[in-house]
């Protein structure tokens, strides 16, 4: 199978079907009938799957469906089209996580504390600073 944009991966029974559907509608338009047949699905089962797509897709994959037909007993078929080729999305990068809001960066505070870690690493060696020896 040709390798198209990953999509988000599921265990599901539908799992990679927008990725199907891309390689799918990348040899041409089709109908949902055939595109139901190809990827072993009622038709039913690939309307509601694809309208999930038309409706709420859009960043990876776009599909376009067209000359809507009632099939008679409440079907409706139509003419999916790819209007653009699939794509990877990467994530806006994230703010950096605070973790303490009241944390005080100020000069004065690191000199201070750079002066008790020194202090600490002293005590630590010469075998004085029992906290950290239980």
């Amino acid at each position: 199978m040709k390798k198209v944009a990953q999509f988000r991966r599921s265990n599901g029974a539908n799992a990679g079907f927008s990725e199907k559907l891309a390689w799918q509608l990348s040899k041409g338009p089709a109908t949902g009938r055939e595109l139901a047949e190809r990827l072993g699905m009622t038709l039913s089962e690939f309307n509601r799957l694809v309208l999930h797509i038309m409706r709420h897709g859009g960043e990876t994959l776009q599909v376009e469906g067209t000359n809507q037909v009632c099939l008679g007993g409440g079907s409706i078929d139509r003419t999916y089209t790819l209007v653009r080729n699939p794509r990877r999305v990467a994530r806006p990068p994230r703010k950096p996580m605070v973790i303490n809001h009241r944390n005080d960066c100020s000069e004065e505070a690191k000199k201070r504390h750079c002066e008790a870690a020194k202090r600490r690493a002293r005590l630590i060696a010469s075998g004085l600073y029992l906290v950290c020896m239980g």
